[in-house]
């Protein structure tokens, strides 16, 4: 009797899976039809059939992303209509707290308060993704709740585009956040040679010379054929008034640059040909 039951639960959440699968597909097709009415009513009818799927939440955050987007008068330097953008930041921090695991609400979440310049939150959420990640060993989960393949390196490669795009802005006020960010991360991942590399370069640009110094020390001993830290190191060296050591890291660069990494090597022999 009891294994008749359990078949019959399976069954049961077999056809709950099917149910999303084919919610899911119309409400993709309404949206990229730019179909609006349709993609609302899908998600109406997906909603009463299956309340608890996450990837509701996402349909959710997507629907008035698009909304938003739609709606946003063309005096709006952000592109986006408060009023949605809100309802869709809000559902996508619902989905966060009910299934902690689904990077891609993380990733969504990133998206929209960037592109609405919340800055404040963006640096916030950050954080809260890399506490959360050492939490759960980067076990992170995707569409179905399937495990991410790769995940670690997914996770490394969100934290470092969020430092890229901070110093990509050009503004020193955001040095302080890459800093806070590059720190919580070595706080759980003190290998991490890319948090490292940021915080050198915030230091260095602050014409703290001995503490970039000391970061590029430290990863350099787990990378030391990385040449935009030996070039890094090499520059240091340079402005600091030590051109043998500025000349021998310059040197150094060019010896373990990669094919992609042109742009590091014409700078290091533009250096060394002005040490000659």
């Amino acid at each position: 009797m009891r294994k008749i039951i359990l078949s019959l639960v399976i069954g049961c959440l077999f056809c709950i899976n099917i149910i999303s699968q084919s919610f899911r597909v119309d409400f993709i097709n309404a949206l990229n039809a730019r179909n609006m009415a349709k993609a609302e009513e899908v998600l109406k009818f997906w909603d009463l059939a299956d309340s608890n799927d996450p990837d509701l939440y996402i349909a959710y955050f997507n629907f008035y992303t698009v909304k938003s987007m739609d709606a946003s008068p063309m005096l709006i330097t952000s592109g986006y209509d408060m009023k949605y953008s809100k309802q869709a930041l809000d559902f996508i921090t619902e989905g966060i707290e009910r299934y902690p695991t689904r990077f891609d609400m993380r990733i969504a979440k990133l998206y929209m308060l960037r592109e609405l310049k919340k800055y404040p939150d963006y640096i916030s959420e950050i954080k809260k993704m890399i506490a959360y990640s050492q939490k759960i060993e980067n076990n992170w989960k995707g569409e179905d709740y399937t495990t991410l393949p790769y995940a670690e390196d997914m996770f490394y490669g969100a934290v470092l585009d969020c430092q890229e795009f901070l110093f990509a802005t050009g503004d020193t006020l955001f040095y302080k956040d890459i800093k806070k960010i590059s720190e919580e991360m070595l706080k759980f991942y003190p290998n991490h040679v890319q948090s490292l590399l940021s915080c050198s370069t915030v230091y260095l640009a602050q014409n703290d010379y001995d503490k970039s110094f000391e970061a590029l020390q430290k990863a350099i001993a787990m990378e030391p054929t990385n040449a935009i830290l030996l070039y890094n190191i090499a520059y240091v060296y340079y402005v600091k008034g030590d051109k043998a050591n500025a000349k021998k890291y310059f040197e150094l660069t060019l010896t373990n640059c990669k094919d992609q990494e042109e742009k590091i090597k014409d700078a290091a022999q533009r250096r060394l040909d002005e040490l000659k």
